[in-house]
């Protein structure tokens, strides 16, 4: 091994760095699972995309399922070689330099902050709506979502090996009783179950609204690349973090895919009336459980509160690593780098997360509303174009890195990320077209700002400290450090970096 350390900008003042080795692979799976928040998904995205296909919904979250797979590819192939809590920010970096990664880590920073508001004011509503339909008890959201967000922080601070052991405790209690619901809906819906559903034609519009209904099926698939956030804390990374995303990815996606059709024989889609009732129902997967099994209304709501705080904690952990990986290299304040010296997780990150998520949702819900669906929906749709924008990026960065390679696969390396970025188009453009409602005709060009602001810190940083911008992505694991001297001369350079001067 060429070091025992990667050169790069010193963390803190003498902080120790996260801890290595201590998570395994089902760790790994619990993180990415939990972020793409199935339940959630499901219970928000499959009746939004059934206004278009109809009958034929089943057929369009399988399409998504296949699409999602070819995007899969690529986090699965750079994790292969890179192992870092940056994520795309080190993949980018390493393969496109350093334009392209620190517009990665801008984008995907910003946007799983944004998509944290939304989940802090999503929690609270939620459980506010439970609490006063179950108990009649009158509990302000702001309030609950503020108590679930500080144990959420709690544990984030505390250990990610039990952060992730809790998603995967929730993860499975929910996959198990939305499986369960499908199961019985499923073997007591008579004439409901059919091929049909697997039909363009089945749609009340055929492949046109088949194809619009695949839009919320990729916006589901949204964070099956968070694993690799955890490279750099997880053993033989190499292996582990593309095994979790394979998983999470393939594993969910036959959720997604088996209990949609669930839904659809529950409800009938394939009749006139089952389809009427399907989108005047305001709780559909609540009515399925009436319906087929009242006992399990209970449990159905209780999953949906606990899918909803797996995602957060998920989407929690898997943001204050980008963040800290990016203040660790002084692209932004570097005492956002700062790791505890007992957890060693990076706890002023985590802190400010909250802290920023907590103020800006209570002032978002002033102007939006506090309902699951206000604040949740809206930030969803800026975090969603930023992300779905760094998986194209991601996309090409792989044809890039593995270019001329002597493991270069013209399937994996080519082939598929191209297919990947094609099948990102449609709902990019989908999520952010002109002329949509208050106040989604915003996202767009809150996305938009976002750019030009990064695009003004890259252009400064360049001009006064391009050394930082040369070491981008430079702390990788371990194993991982004489790969990435081979991509990355600065790596091996032996120079130290400044002192940040960036406010």
């Amino acid at each position: 091994m060429a070091a025992t350390e990667p050169t790069a900008p010193p963390v803190g003042d003498g902080n120790p760095r996260l801890a290595r080795n201590i998570l395994s692979l089902p760790n790994c799976l619990a993180l990415s699972a939990a972020l793409m928040a199935p339940v959630l998904a499901v219970i928000l995205n499959a009746p939004a995309g059934g206004a278009d296909a109809g009958a034929a919904l089943p057929l369009a979250f399988l399409i998504a399922f296949i699409a999602a797979l070819f995007i899969g590819n690529t986090v699965i192939e750079f994790a292969k070689k890179l192992s870092s809590a940056g994520s795309f920010y080190s993949f980018l970096s390493q393969s496109m330099g350093a334009l392209s990664g620190f517009f990665s880590g801008w984008l995907y920073g910003g946007a799983y902050v944004v998509l944290m508001i939304g989940l802090v004011t999503a929690n609270g509503a939620f459980l506010h709506t439970y609490l006063q339909s179950t108990f009649s008890w009158n509990v302000p959201w702001w309030v609950l979502g503020i108590i679930l967000v500080a144990i959420a922080m709690t544990f984030s601070v505390r250990s990610i090996r039990t952060s992730v052991r809790l998603d995967l405790i929730l993860l499975a209690a929910e996959i198990i009783i939305f499986s369960l619901l499908a199961i019985i809906a499923i073997a007591r819906a008579g004439h409901g179950n059919s091929l049909t559903y697997f039909k363009p034609s089945s749609g009340p519009s055929g492949f046109s609204g088949v194809a619009l209904a695949v839009v919320f099926g990729l916006l589901s698939f949204i964070g099956f690349e968070a694993a690799a956030t955890l490279g750099e804390e997880t053993a033989n990374p190499k292996r582990n973090v593309p095994l979790a995303v394979r998983f999470a990815v393939v594993g969910v996606g036959v959720f997604f895919v088996f209990v949609v059709y669930g839904l659809a024989a529950g409800f009938h889609l394939n009749t006139a009336a089952g389809l009427k009732a399907f989108l005047a129902s305001p709780a559909q997967f609540t009515t399925l459980a009436q319906t087929y099994a009242p006992w399990l209304k209970q449990p159905v709501d209780l999953a949906a509160i606990a899918g909803l705080f797996s995602c957060m904690l998920a989407v929690l952990n898997t943001t204050v690593r980008v963040v800290y990986a990016m203040a660790r290299e002084h692209i932004i304040h570097g005492s956002l780098s700062a790791v505890h010296p007992r957890f060693r997780s990076p706890f002023v990150a985590i802190y400010g997360v909250v802290g920023f998520s907590v103020v800006v949702g209570i002032i978002l819900s002033a102007w939006l509303g506090s309902g699951l669906t206000a604040v949740y929906g809206w930030t969803g749709s800026i975090g969603t174009i930023a992300v779905i924008l760094v998986y194209g990026l991601a996309n090409i960065g792989l044809i890039k890195f593995y270019w001329g390679q002597p493991d270069f696969s013209v399937l994996k390396h080519l082939i598929a990320p191209v297919i990947g970025t094609a099948v990102l188009l449609y709902p990019l453009y989908e999520v952010a077209k002109p002329g949509q409602p208050f106040p989604y005709n915003f996202v767009a060009y809150i996305v938009l700002a976002w750019i030009i602001i990064g695009y003004g810190l890259y252009v400064y940083l360049k001009r006064r400290s391009p050394e930082r911008l040369a070491a981008l992505g430079a702390t990788m694991a371990t194993d991982e450090i004489d790969f990435a001297e081979q991509h990355s001369p600065s790596l091996s350079s032996g120079a130290e970096l400044p002192e940040p001067d960036v406010p």
